[in-house]
């Protein structure tokens, strides 16, 4: 058994232990730019190559005190300001690149984000930025010494966004993933239970069409490339009403299968037979398959997020053509 139990309950060692934990992790990062930097101010280099001494020296300096601010550090929130500070000082190990392999680190750093799944277009900018300055690097050391700084924030960043954007989807799969068996189980009771009261029948064909419009809501995340736009940051707001949109546009569906204005059936047996024999009491021979029946296509109605707009479109438009 775990010894470290108490993790799970709310409370005060609850906290220390989000800290402490938190202290590992932001001591690493630190400890990890400070070793990026002095790993690049190693690497063998021309003679008349020479090292900024006095900024490598300031920058190890910064690292001390970011690693002893974190020892001594009493909330989290502290600590992520220590790790994007340590971020920014790693930022300077562009300045202490060999000039002979400015050019080739400058590449690789792109090819780097382009292999996170950046869009293109944002790839291409980066070269047409950069490109020109970096093959300078005989010629004017700093400005492309320059660029490379620029081009190691770029991959702290896309690199901080893709694990923002890796979290939050990991999130919501997994709330949606629960609220779908849930309702799914909530729907085959509801609907089990319909012939001792029929409005059950409704909460039934509503929570069905919930569970499939999470499914669809599950399945449509946006893409890397996609949340670029600003979606990211929407996307939790969207996923309830997308939710609610579909269960409802299920409902309406079902309501109008029912009503027979779509005149479906399956071995002689349409949608209303199936909603008959689930409301009837006592229970039907083969109730239970009909159940199944108004349960799938209630999730099927709720997976479509065009449902609503469909049925709309239909109903209006065999309303003019009368």
């Amino acid at each position: 058994m775990d010894k470290r139990w108490w993790r799970w309950i709310p409370g005060k060692k609850r906290e220390q232990w989000k800290l402490e934990k938190h202290r590992t992790e932001a001591l690493s990062r630190i400890i990890g730019d400070r070793l990026q930097v002095k790993l690049m101010a190693e690497r063998p280099r021309n003679s008349d190559d020479t090292i900024d001494h006095t900024l490598l020296k300031n920058v190890f300096k910064r690292f001390d005190e970011l690693e002893e601010s974190a020892k001594n550090a009493e909330h989290t929130d502290e600590l992520e300001d220590l790790e994007d500070d340590g971020e920014l000082q790693g930022l300077f190990t562009a300045y202490f690149c060999p000039v002979t392999e400015i050019e080739d680190e400058g590449n690789r750093l792109i090819d780097q984000i382009e292999g996170w799944g950046i869009p293109k277009e944002s790839i291409n900018k980066l070269r047409e930025m950069f490109a020109n300055k970096l093959k300078k690097a005989n010629i004017s050391p700093q400005e492309a010494r320059g660029a490379l700084h620029a081009l190691f924030a770029e991959r702290d960043a896309w690199g901080d966004y893709t694990d923002e954007y890796g979290e939050r989807m990991q999130r919501y799969s997994k709330r949606l993933f629960w609220a779908t068996i849930i309702l799914l189980l909530m729907a085959i009771i509801a609907l089990h239970y319909a012939g001792f009261f029929s409005p059950l029948l409704s909460f039934g064909l509503l929570f069905a069409g919930a569970s499939g419009s999470s499914v669809s809501v599950m399945v449509k995340m946006p893409a890397l490339n996609v949340s670029l736009a600003g979606e990211l940051e929407a996307y939790g707001r969207r996923v309830l009403n997308r939710t609610v949109v579909g269960a409802v546009g299920s409902l309406i569906g079902c309501a109008l299968l029912g009503w027979g204005l779509f005149p479906i059936s399956i071995q002689n047996l349409t949608f209303m037979d199936a909603l008959n024999a689930c409301t009837a009491y006592p229970a039907t021979p083969g109730t239970g398959v009909k159940t199944l029946i108004i349960l799938g296509v209630a999730m099927v109605l709720g997976v479509s997020e065009r449902t609503l707009t469909s049925f709309e479109q239909s109903v209006f438009s065999n309303a003019n053509k009368a």
